[in-house]
């Protein structure tokens, strides 16, 4: 794994749109955050869909991750605390957008998040965990997600475009790791958004299992209002309805995650922050 990060670094990605990532990535770092995780969440969307999620909205003088890629500001200035407490933020911008043709011209452009983490070590080691929301594509900011993380999440949606998109983004993340990095592992794929009353998810469900085994989460995250609602109050779901089948759903998808996390790693959480400096 990843040796020069004290805490778990997870990329949310798949370039097809619309499979709730932003969403899982939310309520997955809240759902850390209540099994008493501190958790740092990189918006690496121009969309800014995680920012706005988490309640955050960014004023025109602050930095965000775009300046951060470029090397502008120090982490200490453009990390934000959310509403949760061990829960910050570097957020997102459209500005992002041209600050990926701008690193596009550069040498090594897949490693400008990686480099730009390196230097804070000891502030990233109050943290246990790391999460990189991508955006819907195989952008250059996906690759510079997927390239300074040692494990990523694929949420898929259970449609037959998904399933097509989902074999070759698997493709995609096998080149990605022998070319450039080979620590990242797949820590699951995520059936999302899961509806039992189309006819067509039952049988693209064993069509999941049966194609990608262990490869995929036993948890399923269900099609729920609630869910699709909490964005909008700048909450997670275990804090805008937490009785909710969503909210059950991200229990237990939070705990399947550490366990997947320990497995890979070999390690507990704590573990990752023995000797560490803290946050606060």
């Amino acid at each position: 794994m990843v040796r020069w990060l004290a805490m778990f670094t997870l990329a949310l990605a798949n370039q097809k749109g619309g499979t709730g990532k932003t969403t899982v990535c939310v309520n997955v770092a809240a759902g850390l955050v209540r099994a008493n995780q501190r958790v740092l969440v990189i918006d690496l969307d121009p969309q800014g869909n995680a920012t706005v999620s988490l309640g955050l909205r960014v004023q025109p003088e602050q930095p965000t991750t775009a300046e951060f890629l470029l090397g502008q500001v120090r982490l200490e200035e453009v990390m934000v605390d959310s509403y949760l407490g061990d829960l910050s933020v570097i957020p997102a911008t459209p500005d992002l957008a041209h600050a990926e043709l701008e690193m596009a011209g550069q040498p090594k452009s897949q490693f400008f998040l990686r480099r730009a983490l390196q230097r804070y070590q000891e502030v990233l080691s109050g943290f246990d965990f790391l999460l990189i929301d991508c955006p819907p594509s195989l952008s250059l900011l996906t690759v510079n997600g997927l390239c300074a993380s040692q494990g990523v999440i694929v949420p898929v949606l259970c449609d037959y475009l998904s399933l097509e998109g989902l074999s070759h983004l698997l493709e995609t993340l096998e080149q990605l790791r022998r070319k450039l990095n080979p620590h990242l592992e797949i820590l699951g794929i995520l059936p999302n958004m899961v509806d039992y009353r189309l006819r067509l998810t039952e049988e693209s469900l064993q069509l999941l299992k049966e194609r990608f085994k262990d490869l995929l989460f036993q948890t399923e995250v269900r099609t729920c209002s609630r869910l699709r609602e909490s964005p909008s109050f700048g909450k997670a779901i275990f804090d805008y309805a937490r009785s909710s089948v969503a909210a059950e759903n991200y229990t237990s998808l939070v705990r399947e995650v550490r366990q997947r996390m320990k497995k890979l790693t070999g390690r507990t959480d704590s573990e990752g922050r023995e000797g560490v400096v803290s946050k606060k």
